[in-house]
Parts: C-alpha cells; structure tokens; sequence
C-alpha cells in the first residue's frame, strides 16, 4: 500500500530509525518485530494526515516515538525478566558492595587532588638534617609573654647553649591582610631574623629574612605559597610590592616554597618583631624552634633548654620534634581508624552472634569469607571518612574564608569520629542483613506473626537468600539482651522451591 504523498518523507525516516533498531532484536523475531512497529507508525500517520492533524509538533512526538524502538529491541535481545532478576540481585551481592565502596574512595581521592593534605603526613620534611630540628613550646593558657622579651630569651638560649646549634623564637596572631579581591582574615607570624636560616630553608621566589634585617627591613614579609597562589595568582613579580596587614604597610621580599610545612599551617604572613615596642601575646601562641647539634638527643638538649626557660620565667615548657610533630596528625587519624576497625570486628563478633546460628556451624572457609567481607568493607568506609575529614574540611575553610581557619584541625577531627561511627553502624546493620553463606544481601522480607497479640506489632520480620541457603528471622521486639537475629538454614526439601524459580527465570 503507497504512503500517503503528505508523509512519505517521514515514514522514510520512521523506517530507517525502526530498520536500525531491529539489528538489536535476535533474528528469529526480528521480521514478527519489525511489522509491529512499522504497522503501527504507518497506522498513526495516515490516521493524522487524513484528519488534518499532522502538524510539525505531532510529527515530533511520532519520531520520538520511534527512537523507543531501541530500548524495546534491547529488552528482547536480552531478556526482560532475566534483565530485571539481575538488576536486583547484582546489587545485592558482596562484589558490588565492595566495588561501590571502592570506587566511591577512588572518586573522593581524584576530586581532592589525591589527598595532598595526607601526603603531607607522610612525606619527609623539606629542611637539611630534619631529625635534629625541634619545637620548644609554651604550654600555659593563661600567661602572656613579651614577644620582645621571648626573641632577646631566644638568642640568649642559642649563645649559651650546649645542645642547641641555633635557636629561633616565633610568635602568632591572627590578622587581617588586604589582598587584591578585598580583605582576608588570616594568621601572621612574627619571627626572629635567623628563623628560616634556622630551618635550613629558602625562599621559591625572592628570599627569605637574614641576620641585619631587623635594622634594614623591618618592614619586609614574607608569604606562604597558598597566599600568593590564591590571593595573588601567581604573581611572578609579588617581590617588591607593598602589602596591607592590619592597615600596616608590609614589603614583601619573598614566596614560601609550596612544600614549606611548620607547627600552625594556617599561617599566611611572616614579619619580623617590632623591637622597643610592647607587645604581649599568649603562650600557647609563642614558643621557638631550636636545630640541635650533631649527635644530641632530643631529652638532652630538651632537659637543658627547659632549665633556662623556667630560669627566666617561662612555665610549662615542652620540647617535641619536627618530625614526630609532623606526623602526629596523620598516626593519630590512622590508630583511631585502625581502633575503629578492630573495635567494629569485636562488636560484629557480639551483636552479630546471630552468626553463630543457633547450633548451625558453618564451615571454616565460610566462616573467614563473613569476616573477611566485614573486615574490608568496614575498612574501606573508614578510608573513605579520614580522607573526606582531612581533606574537605580544610578546602571548605578556604572557599568560605579564603584560608585555612585555626578550627580545622579540631573540626575534621569531630567530623572523622562522627563519620566512622555512622559508617561504623552501617557496616554491622549490613553485615546482618547478609546471607551467612553467598553473602548476598537479604530479599523477599516478610512481616511474621499477629499484631493484635503484641500490642499491635509484629512478632518479627523474616527475610529470604534467593539462592535458598536460609532464612533470617529479625525479632521486632527484643525481650532481652540474649535475643539476637536468628539465621536457620534451609535443608534439602526447600532446593526444589528455589530451583523452581530459577526455571521461571531462565531464558
């Protein structure tokens, strides 16, 4: 039969479009499939053109239409039900469980620059002979110090001294710089003149203070590499040009290496201290960094510069090293999440005594695949919180306030406890939802009992493997603290049920 002359072209297209999709359908049926769909197209245009009705917008919905074909040819190329059977026991299976949970640790590693804050952690510190560097902190939250005081203390302590080879004081505020978008509250450091030269360290752009600076440049400054990447962009010519910090004018003479770590990251500005001028500030806010001679153990020289700084008045003071201070952070993290793991294969072994199954023994192997599964999922999770803790929080601070706020570290440290235990909870929730022997995840959940005799609930719920190893009945209402999940496993007579639907299922 000829096409009506008003349709021809785009009954063309309609059958180009179906003939493609047909490719898809297996060949027995692909001619049965093919005159369905063209006899309906056909159908429906000569309907709308010998009515009037062919308008630009119903010829739209009709090759709309058309391009339906395709998924209707994949649904008979592979089967439907078989598809749907899949759809929902795939996700169900341990395989997929971990391979999510993997591939969700995998993505939150590429987002946040492959962890760069926990590297951090790990990498060695980028100063000559870090071993023989040390913190001498001040410990006191309600003391106050002349900073002026402590730089003078902390150039006594270096001439005087027999285990230190040079000692440097430093002093940290927070404050606010005028950057070129505006203003940013950030931190400054003030420090003495041989402070980088203490650390062995030199500037990626410009240089760092030298001795004499505190007569010829007390105005000079020195940024982090996060400042001027972020506030500055990069500027190659940032040496030389003039700064704000708390409406002072600064010179700033050099760029940080990006590499540069120290005791508080969140500082942005170092300056050197205004001599003759008073001016205290807390003692956990003060302290000095100290590079010990050759072959002097951190409890020597620690023991002799706490006696001359208790001698001149200083309380509390505390000696640590880069290196253990450096990666403090990251060991602390790393014990909670190891802490966290064991501490979750200790509970599973209690709350998850339903395992045991009610005098129903399982079998070595099976026994170590159950455990096995926990142990990785869980540790993966735990993964998952103390990458997303260490590395959002910080990168939030910096687009919220433009850096790093002192509240980072205590905040991260809260938000990792608070995510290991949800994910934590989690675990074991979806570890006694599984089936003791495929450890496919529980289907086919059925509410048992009379909810009229107990006070209008059910006895309990039971839920079903789809493989037919066994049933797991889930009390609604525990009376004690002995009644756990109980896993009963199905014997010989229920295999014909199950095999039965796999029948069904089957192509």
């Amino acid at each position: 039969m000829q096409a009506h002359p008003q349709i021809r072209g785009l009954m063309w297209q309609c059958t180009l479009v179906l003939r493609t999709a047909s490719l898809l359908v297996p060949k027995p049926a692909r001619a049965h499939w093919y005159k369905e769909w063209y006899a309906e197209i056909w159908h429906w245009l000569h309907f709308l053109a010998e009515s009037g009705r062919l308008t630009r917008q119903s010829a739209f919905e009709i090759v709309r239409h058309c391009w339906g074909a395709f998924p209707d040819a994949l649904w008979h190329r592979f089967d439907q039900k078989k598809a749907l059977r899949a759809f929902d026991l795939v996700p169900r299976s341990a395989r997929f469980c971990l391979g999510a949970i993997g591939f969700a640790f995998i993505f939150l590693v590429l987002v946040t620059g492959l962890a760069p804050t926990i590297r951090s952690g790990f990498r060695s510190l980028p100063f000559p002979h870090a071993d023989r560097l040390a913190y001498l902190s001040f410990q006191s939250s309600f003391s106050q110090y002349d900073e002026e005081y402590l730089f003078r203390n902390a150039r006594e302590w270096a001439q005087g001294s027999r285990t230190a080879e040079a000692v440097a004081g430093y002093s940290w505020r927070q404050v606010v710089i005028r950057v070129p978008d505006g203003l940013v509250r950030d931190m400054s450091a003030r420090v003495s003149t041989d402070f980088f030269e203490t650390l062995g360290n030199r500037a990626a752009l410009g240089r760092v203070f030298a001795p004499g600076d505190e007569a010829g440049c007390l105005q000079c400054a020195v940024i982090t590499y996060r400042l001027w990447s972020t506030e500055f962009k990069s500027d190659r010519n940032i040496a030389g040009k003039t700064i704000f910090v708390n409406d002072q004018p600064k010179i700033v003479i050099g760029v940080l290496p990006e590499n540069f770590v120290f005791l508080f990251p969140e500082v942005a500005v170092w300056q050197l201290p205004h001599l003759g001028v008073t001016t205290t500030n807390i003692a956990d806010r003060t302290g000095a960094v100290v590079r010990m001679k050759p072959h002097v153990s951190l409890a020597q020289a620690g023991e002799e510069l706490r006696h001359l700084a208790v001698r001149q008045g200083y309380g509390r003071p505390q000696m640590e090293s880069f290196e253990s201070r450096a990666h403090q952070g990251a060991k602390l993290y790393l014990f909670f999440t190891v802490l966290s793991l064991f501490g979750g294969i200790a509970l599973g072994s209690s709350r998850l005594g339903g395992a045991r199954t009610r005098k129903i023994k399982l079998s070595f192997r099976c026994t170590a695949r159950w455990w096995a599964f926990f142990a990785a999922k869980t540790l993966m999770l735990l993964a998952i919180c103390f990458v997303g803790a260490l590395e959002i929080t910080g990168r939030a601070s910096i687009m919220l306030t433009g850096s790093v706020h002192p509240l980072v570290g205590p905040f991260s440290t809260w938000l990792f406890l608070v995510t290991a235990m949800v994910a934590l909870s989690w675990s074991l929730h979806d570890q006694s939802r599984r089936c003791r022997l495929c450890l496919k995840r529980l289907g086919n959940e059925a509410s048992v009992g009379m909810p009229s005799y107990l006070f209008l609930g059910w006895w309990g719920t039971e839920l079903v493997c789809s493989d037919g190893h066994g049933l797991l009945h889930v009390p609604e209402m525990k009376s004690s603290w002995q009644e756990f999940d109980q896993w009963v496993s199905l014997d010989e007579s229920w295999k014909p049920l199950f095999e039965a639907e796999e029948a069904v299922h089957a192509p």
